[in-house]
């Protein structure tokens, strides 16, 4: 099972990568997954799951693949990354 979850935005790329970093740490203390930086890739790692966070002027992309425990689960994974994301890039 893949998550794929991708939005426009208009914030500046070091917001973005400030922002990506958010999301990474909300989802480690949540998920206990852990992440790092490769170039402009966030890239995510967990027994369970693995994907990346892309960060690029105009757009962010995250593709998680889970493994059979996280996918039955990955609705409810899926709709609360997708709302918290929604809820960051929404203008100040």
């Amino acid at each position: 099972m893949t998550i794929f979850i991708e939005r426009n935005h208009d914030f500046p790329l070091d917001d973005i990568t400030v922002l990506s970093e958010q999301i990474a740490g909300e989802l480690e203390q949540e998920y206990g997954l852990t992440w790092s930086w490769q170039e402009n890739k966030l890239l995510i790692n967990h027994a369970s799951a693995r994907g990346f966070l892309y960060s690029e002027e105009g757009k962010i992309t995250i593709e998680l693949k889970l493994g059979f425990a996280a996918s039955l689960f990955s609705a409810s994974i899926e709709n609360h990354i997708s709302e918290r994301l929604d809820q960051l890039l929404l203008p100040n």
